[in-house]
């Protein structure tokens, strides 16, 4: 290990300085992973281990607020003095430590003089390792300490129910990540993976042998009357009109049977056609025919095709237990089609969970806005509701809940209810709309990771924080494609 400083002034137990030896300013950077000997080498009080942020530079003769001789200097080209040069990084303490126990908070004031030492990739002590002790269940990310190819992150696979949220612009590489190092975690500790692909490019394309269109699942009656519910803005609010296509609907798979989308639409006009004649008032007959009219033309026959699957969520998940991970292809419907599907099978999980069993089964929800929006409408709310619920039962019968957005908060984000479920998170650069809204920007500041610097992130790098990280602190970590 290579000493590069000591602590400066006003320290405390959860923030330091440490000042730089002369000419290493050009080679120590933000992100770096330190050892501080508390007190002194010898017999120091405490070991620390931290990470260097918020990077500072200053000389007091070059104060461009104040004149002095050194400014009029450079006014006219001179090069001032650097005598009086400072650099230093603040440190954000990943706990204390010694020998092989596992890390804990610092609750010791770090000393004023105490020596910095920096990790470097050819030490025989890897601060991953270090970091690895404070998991209940060891693993690794397939993704290593950004510079340190050869320091593989831990991750805590006890935690990995607790559900997981993947943040970023686009372009971040946010995809791509979770191919390449969620979904190969997740199989690696017994977890199965069932994907579902809202654009069909993300993902299909790369487990071509694994997919599975929405066309061919079968929809429960709940979800195919919320679908209706939804193209009819809650049929229109005539309530016999609604108790009708109820009673279509829930023998909805005898009345498709050996049918194609346009025989369904006119087996429907026909149904509702014989009960309008059953109906005593003729102010609701004249309501019901209305609404009837409006719904007909609205329904289009490719929407109705994504109705008429054959596979039942159960085989889908007989075959998930052979294949360990299967994507659904959810391109071709309408949203409310692709929702009414989520529907079914959160009803068919959620009924599982109640009878006590344990899924082992990481659901990966890619564009998770379109489900849950932070201010969900339609069939949305009942999504964003069965979400909700997922999550909270999820936790004891080993459901991962694996959520994808560009936004965190506000209009390109999630909802506030579902994103406090989500107890990991991995942000990668930060989109506009998240510095004015919240977000990562207020959870990662007190870690030292500001607004500006999330904006300006590299692609493929992303912050690893919450429960499945054994480092309270922030990481950040790349990944090889």
């Amino acid at each position: 290990m290579k000493k590069i400083g000591i602590i400066a002034d006003d320290s405390s137990e959860t923030r330091a300085r440490v000042i730089l030896y002369s000419g290493l300013e050009d080679k120590i950077k933000r992100e770096d992973i330190v050892l501080i000997h508390n007190g002194n080498d010898e017999n120091p009080t405490n070991k620390i281990l931290g990470i260097l942020r918020k990077g500072s530079g200053r000389n007091e003769l070059l104060n461009p607020s104040r004149y002095r001789p050194d400014i009029a200097y450079a006014k006219i080209g001179g090069e001032p003095s650097s005598s009086r040069e400072i650099y230093s990084f603040e440190i954000i303490p990943i706990g204390s430590f010694s020998s092989e126990e596992k890390l804990s908070p610092n609750r010791l004031i770090i000393k004023p003089r105490s020596p910095v030492y920096l990790f470097e990739d050819e030490d025989e002590n890897n601060p991953c390792e270090i970091i690895k002790n404070s998991c209940k269940k060891p693993s690794y990310l397939d993704a290593y300490i950004e510079g340190h190819r050869n320091w593989k992150v831990p991750a805590d696979a006890d935690y990995i129910p607790h559900h997981v949220g993947v943040f970023g612009t686009t372009g971040t590489g946010k995809s791509w990540f979770t191919r390449k190092v969620l979904i190969p975690f997740y199989l690696k500790n017994d977890y199965k993976v069932l994907v579902l692909d809202w654009s069909g490019v993300d993902y299909v394309p790369y487990f071509k042998d694994n997919v599975i269109s929405i066309s061919q699942i079968m929809l429960e009656p709940d979800s195919i009357y919320e679908f209706f519910a939804d193209i009819t803005d809650n049929f229109y609010n005539a309530k016999t009109f609604e108790e009708i296509m109820e009673e279509f609907i829930y023998d909805w798979n005898n009345r498709i049977r050996n049918k194609n989308e346009i025989e369904v639409i006119k087996e429907l006009e026909a149904y509702i056609n014989r009960k309008i004649p059953l109906i005593k008032r003729d102010d609701v007959k004249e309501a019901v025919e209305r609404a009837k009219r409006r719904m007909i033309r609205k329904l289009i026959p490719e929407h109705i095709k994504f109705l008429l699957g054959e596979m039942a969520i159960p085989l889908i998940l007989s075959i998930l237990e052979q294949k360990r991970l299967i994507v659904i292809d959810m391109t071709g419907p309408p949203s409310n089609v692709r929702l009414s599907f989520f529907l079914t099978l959160a009803s068919y999980l959620h009924r599982s969970m109640v009878k006590g069993q344990n899924l082992n089964l990481a659901l990966i929800i890619d564009e998770a806005p379109q489900y849950c929006p932070f201010n969900p409408e339609g069939i949305q709310r009942k999504v964003t509701e069965e979400i909700k619920n997922l999550a909270a039962l999820g936790r004891k019968h080993k459901l991962n809940l694996t959520l994808i957005a560009q936004g965190i908060a506000g209009e390109i984000g999630i909802n506030a209810a579902v994103r406090r479920n989500l107890n990991t998170n991995f942000y990668g650069r930060l989109h506009p709309l998240d510095v004015t809204q919240g977000g990562a920007k207020d959870w990662l500041e007190p870690y030292g990771i500001t607004a500006d610097y999330l904006l300006t992130l590299e692609d493929g790098r992303f912050y690893f924080a919450g429960v499945m990280n054994p480092s309270p602190v922030p990481l950040l970590i790349t990944y090889d494609i």
